[in-house]
């Protein structure tokens, strides 16, 4: 059986360790020239050489090791530059409602509702498996059958408090709606729209208090709290709010679970507060004495009872209390009815207002900053051959005046041995300091090997056989762009691309094969597939809109499904627009 394949979690730092780069290049000297060289200590020119290389390896390696935010860093305008590199976590990390909680999160976002919930609704419709028809209505005849149509809900609304009038519940409802149907799931829809029901609730409670509880503030917080148990109030928080909060497995929240769901104009909802906010099916009153019992001043529950506000009809079990389906449960505070008790004396609570839960609104747009980095002038490269002792010559210093002709021709032999080791480690530094263009998605840019002059060392110009050595370079790399460089760009994006858990390889295939395509025009479609990435992403489930009665609306516009325009980005599909497909044009 074969060993699991794992990556470990941590790896040796070899590239960034002389000694073990120098005992590396050391075993490689000895396997390759064991039988004509034999001398590997120190005062050989050769070790020597070998030392000052595995030192520059580990600089080049160093910086390399800088975080990616240096890496992409420019000099002037980083703020400007930096924003074409990175998607911001709204931007990336939301989606399309996809879940009941997800589309409770949209509409608590709409001014004017306090809570929504949303319930599967059953609609039925009959098939004729004769004609071959579907029907609204039962024929009662041979070869119908009934159908029942999944995927389909019901909304229930609570208003805010100020929203008390028909007119203003009439224009949050069509909000409501409106909204639903702008952000539905492919094979989803909701069919019935109402205000949620009202169950009214009665609290009766007998109470022992500590001599020196305020009587007012605990009658005041028992009844905001037991109405909180009741039907709990959802708050939005902001980013750094969220960030300091706690889940009940003493976990913290991460940012991914942050912004998972829609974005949301007033903020953030914690998707476990969101969750007790439900619709109750029962109350226990076992809940309710544990409630009463932490409000500092209580000592004791001498009796308590709640019932359902005007029923006469008593419990089979006082201590679980059904809540009818599909009502919202609420505690009555002017008929429920606290008696305390200080010193088993009966003592009459003051005077209180009404306690109603509210929703604290974050009007600011929360989102996490692109890291600008530290500009680090990566291509900055200063030649390997001035580490060497002064006696080589190599260094500014240079040879000794009385060093003859033959001497400063080997100096200058060796100025051009070390250059190819100066050339390849400037090269590598050219090449981290354009990771941007590298990873840019601008279809303009398809260069991918860059260069730079190595003229760090004394005399280069004597070394180089070329007065123009940059225009020389510059031809030598344009050669090798037109060779291999569209191909080498193609595979800079579809790393992007994967790093998306996305693949372009099927539509490249048939463009090469089929319409021999060459690789710099498949260039453009991935670029426009990443900069629309995060509308593929989030809008994959999303149907198209069937509600809007605008004409601009209905045809020759963007309101298609998120299926579809993803599709049309895998496929090279530029305009995927409602439209009539007979009208074929070029940018299709």
């Amino acid at each position: 059986m074969l060993s699991q394949l794992t990556i470990p979690k941590q790896t040796e730092q070899t590239a960034l360790n002389r000694e073990q780069l120098y005992a590396l290049g050391l075993k490689h000297i000895q396997r390759l020239s064991s039988e004509i060289w034999t001398d590997y200590n120190l005062h050989d020119p050769g070790i020597t050489t070998l030392e000052l290389l595995c030192y520059a390896l580990t600089d080049l390696s160093y910086r390399a090791s800088f975080p990616i935010a240096d890496l992409l860093a420019t000099k002037t305008d980083n703020a400007e530059e930096m924003k074409p590199q990175f998607f911001t976590a709204r931007q990336i990390l939301p989606s399309r409602p996809l879940t009941l909680l997800d589309y409770r999160k949209l509409l608590l976002d709409i001014d004017g509702v306090k809570n929504a919930w949303l319930q599967p609704a059953t609609l039925i419709y009959y098939a004729d498996m004769i004609k071959g028809q579907l029907l609204q209505q039962n024929p009662h005849r041979q070869g119908v059958v009934e159908v029942n149509l999944a995927g389909l809900y019901a909304v229930k609304i609570e208003y805010k408090d100020q929203i008390t009038t028909a007119t203003a519940k009439q224009s949050v409802m069509q909000k409501v709606q409106k909204k639903l149907q702008k952000n539905r799931n492919l094979c989803e829809d909701f069919v019935k729209f109402d205000e949620v029901e009202i169950q009214l609730f009665q609290l009766c409670a007998e109470l022992e208090l500590t001599p020196d509880a305020d009587t007012a503030k605990v009658n005041a917080a028992i009844l905001s709290q037991v109405q909180e148990y009741l039907s709990p109030a959802v708050r939005f928080y902001s980013l750094s709010e969220m960030l300091a909060r706690i889940k009940t497995d003493r976990t913290s929240y991460t940012v991914d679970e942050i912004f998972e769901g829609p974005a949301l104009e007033s903020g953030f909802i914690d998707d476990e507060e969101l969750g007790k906010a439900d619709l109750r099916q029962e109350i226990r009153l076992s809940d309710i004495i544990s409630i009463i019992m932490d409000i500092p001043g209580v000592q004791a529950v001498r009796d308590i009872v709640i019932n359902p506000e005007g029923t006469k009809i008593s419990l089979t079990n006082k201590w679980v209390i059904p809540v009818a389906a599909g009502k919202q449960a609420k505690l009555n505070s002017k008929v429920s009815r606290l008696v305390f008790y200080k010193r088993n004396m009966p003592v009459v609570p003051g005077k209180i207002e009404n306690v109603v839960s509210t929703v604290q609104l974050v009007t600011e747009i929360n989102d996490l900053e692109i890291p600008l980095g530290k500009y680090r002038d990566l291509a900055n490269y200063y030649s390997v051959q001035n580490h060497f002792p002064a006696i080589y010559g190599l260094s500014e210093i240079g040879l000794s005046s009385t060093a003859n002709e033959k001497r400063k021709a080997l100096a200058y032999q060796l100025k051009a041995y070390l250059l190819f080791f100066d050339q390849i480690m400037a090269n590598y530094l050219a090449q981290l300091s354009h990771i941007k263009e590298l990873f840019s998605l601008n279809p303009v840019l398809k260069q991918t090997y860059f260069y730079q002059v190595v003229n760090s060392f004394n005399d280069y110009q004597k070394i180089y056989a070329t007065g123009n050595v940059i225009d020389s370079l510059e031809a030598q790399n344009n050669q090798g762009e037109e060779a291999i460089g569209f191909e080498r760009r193609n595979r800079f994006l579809d790393h992007l691309i994967a790093r998306f858990a996305e693949q372009f390889h099927d539509f490249a295939n048939v463009m090469y094969s089929v319409f021999s395509e060459k690789p710099e025009n498949i260039i453009s479609y991935k670029c426009e597939f990443l900069k629309n990435y995060p509308t593929i992403s989030s809008d994959r489930a999303l149907a198209y809109n069937y509600s809007s009665t605008d004409s601009d609306q209905l045809w020759n516009t963007d309101n298609v499904s998120g299926l579809e325009k993803r599709l049309a980005k895998l496929l090279g599909i530029r305009n995927y627009q409602r439209r009539n497909l007979g009208d074929i044009t070029y940018d299709i």
